[in-house]
């Protein structure tokens, strides 16, 4: 039984001292603290605003100041074509996405293509800044 007890003994240190090296070969980082999301306030600057919201049939609609874009492949492009025309007026403003959390990818992602899009049709040197913003749901 005591060479039993010595065996076990032994394991114990043997791994408490490999652990301390695995330890001790990491990297020490830095990091910054995070900051919850919630109270980012978007930077000062102009602003394109596309909302993106649901109508009653369940189709999703692309909505800005002065105009209101069906979801769809159209819809990207005219999207595309205002947003340029805003960018050529104003190439330092920034297009914020305003949208629910509810809202599913494949209807924002084109709204980032179209912002991609109008950026070249604009002829602006540096890429377009966008911005995502989540509008909380009206029952939560």
């Amino acid at each position: 039984m005591t060479p039993l007890i010595d065996v076990v003994f032994l394991l114990i240190v043997f791994f408490v001292l490999v652990s301390r090296i695995v330890d001790e070969d990491r990297p020490r980082l830095d990091l910054p603290a995070p900051v919850p999301a919630a109270t980012l306030i978007s930077p000062p600057g102009a602003k394109i605003i596309v909302s993106i919201v649901a109508d009653g049939s369940a189709a999703w609609r692309y909505h800005m100041p002065g105009a209101d874009i069906p979801a769809d492949a159209a819809g990207a492009d005219a999207l595309a074509h205002i947003v340029a025309e805003s960018l050529q007026r104003d190439p330092e403003a920034a297009v914020q996405v305003r949208a629910g959390q509810d809202t599913p990818w494949e209807v924002v992602a084109p709204v980032l293509e179209a912002a991609r899009v109008a950026g070249r049709a604009a002829s602006i040197p540096h890429p377009v800044r966008v911005q995502l913003a989540t509008t909380r749901n009206q029952g939560a």
